[in-house]
């Protein structure tokens, strides 16, 4: 077997690489193939209690640095991150199946969002005086403390871009938590982390299994967590953090609708849908896995969203040529597979896919899946799959499509295309999500990010994701 990554042996753990305290390995499986790629150690329970009572050590010392001492140190690791594009690119699509042109994007994404987030850090202040009726105060933002970052395997580095760097820049220290599917990935990011040369245990990485996250989350000290995932588990971290009423931030899904209305250039607007699927095999939190279309235009609609997935290239994630790759692990083609199952015994018609495909007998390959005749009320329009499963939805008005839009559990993303801004701008301030987009699927990552009902709460992104983990103190102070 290759060496993919450095230090296979040990765990980067309070900022530098340590023997683990378990002999407990893990192989990491290629989902192209099945082939194993790599054997690395498996972070235990023990080697968590490690990170948590270092980073709570440290915690006083980063806080006290300031924005600007921070900012040189987290810049480095971002610096060192953005020179590894292309190990980031091979690890994720050797271990998570994620097509190398899919990756490239993402992590281009990331390095910006990188640039932005430095950009605002170098003028913003985390504290004011303010003349007041009461007199002056002195109101200071200060970090919240030991922090565990529960990452997802679809995106770790963006999500990383999204919050732990604001988070971190706001003085908190952290613990990643990566999933099993980002073992590799998380060698990257220790590489990096590194290179930056942090203080001692302000930074922990490890790519655990449940127990490990567990074990963190319920931690007395851990002050808060930024938990990236579904709305099941997101439950048990409200739970197993609300008897010490730690801060939460919740990342969560969603059941995006895309509304197509009757005035749309179809021209433009069928290849922004069919890149929203493609992209990483419907395994992105933001994909528009609802496609509300006005009933005049449906049917050709529907019939040029199937010829644009039957279009997709299948293969190898590591050929620049394939669009569409494996999913990430064999448990998510399963639960695809069951919705596939249960959509069509309530009598959704499968327009596309649906099936392994042939010359695939290896690997966890599911073809894109396009569900026509679809009621709002299927389990299929309002669970979210988390995988290449997509409904067209008819509508009759644009209030019908405000309204189906709005008919669902989730809040993330959403979009709308017209060539009448009037009334794209109107569908935009109506749909109860946290991101919109205007004629395109994907939301300015410039912004906020986040969502409302149960697409979570807090926000990433910007100046709001540089506060969105701090404690807010107001000094008053004597008269001048």
């Amino acid at each position: 077997m290759n060496t993919l990554v450095e230090h296979q042996d040990e765990l980067f753990i309070a900022g530098r690489w340590e023997r683990p305290l378990g002999d407990a390995r893990v192989d990491v499986i290629n989902p192209f193939d099945e082939s194993v790629v790599a054997s690395l150690p498996l972070p235990s329970v023990a080697d968590a209690a490690i990170a948590v009572e270092a980073a709570h050590k440290a915690f006083p010392a980063w806080d006290a640095l300031g924005l600007q001492g921070r900012r040189e140190i987290v810049g480095r690791w971002c610096d060192a991150l953005t020179e590894r594009k292309d190990d980031i690119v091979k690890m994720w699509a050797l271990e998570a199946g994620v097509p190398v042109t899919d990756g490239a994007a993402l992590t281009d994404a990331m390095t910006a969002m990188f640039a932005d987030t430095m950009a605002i850090s170098e003028t913003m202040q985390l504290s004011e005086v303010r003349e007041t009726s009461f007199g002056r105060v002195e109101v200071r933002h200060e970090g919240v403390g030991p922090t565990v970052a529960i990452l997802t395997y679809n995106g770790p580095h963006d999500e990383f871009a999204e919050s732990v760097v604001p988070a971190m820049l706001a003085g908190n220290t952290f613990i990643l938590k990566l999933p099993p599917e980002n073992r590799l990935l998380g060698y990257v990011f220790a590489a990096a982390a590194e290179a930056a040369e942090f203080p001692p245990g302000v930074v922990s990485i490890l790519a655990g299994e449940a127990d490990v996250s567990q074990y963190l989350v319920e931690h007395p000290d851990v002050a808060a967590v930024h938990f990236t995932g579904g709305t099941e588990i997101a439950t048990r971290v409200l739970k197993s953090t609300a008897d010490r009423i730690a801060r939460v931030a919740l990342e969560l899904g969603g059941k995006s609708a895309a509304i197509i209305a009757k005035d749309a250039d179809l021209d433009s607007t069928i290849p922004h849908i069919v890149s929203s699927w493609g992209m990483y095999s419907g395994q992105i939190c933001i994909a528009m896995t609802r496609v509300l279309v006005d009933r005049t235009i449906y049917d050709d609609v529907c019939r040029r969203l199937v010829a644009g997935m039957a279009e997709l290239r299948m293969g190898d994630p590591l050929d620049p040529d394939t669009q569409w790759g494996p999913l990430a692990a064999s448990r998510v083609r399963d639960r695809a597979e069951g919705y596939i199952s249960r959509a069509q015994a309530e009598g959704a018609t499968l327009a596309y896919g649906g099936n392994r495909p042939a010359g695939f007998e290896k690997g966890w390959f599911l073809e894109p899946t396009v569900f026509t005749d679809v009621s709002n009320k299927m389990e299929v329009a309002r669970s979210e799959i988390f995988g290449p499963v997509y409904v067209v939805i008819p509508f009759d008005d644009i209030d019908e499509a405000v309204e189906i839009a709005n008919d669902s559990p989730y809040g993330l993303a959403g979009c709308v295309f017209s060539t009448d801004m009037a009334l794209a701008t109107d569908v935009s301030h109506r749909v109860q999500v946290g991101v919109f987009a205007i004629n395109g699927t994907f939301p300015n990552l410039g912004g906020p990010f986040g969502g409302v009902k149960q697409s979570g709460f807090g926000r990433a992104c910007g100046p709001e994701g540089i506060l969105e983990l701090t404690n807010v103190k107001a000094i008053a102070l004597p008269p001048e």
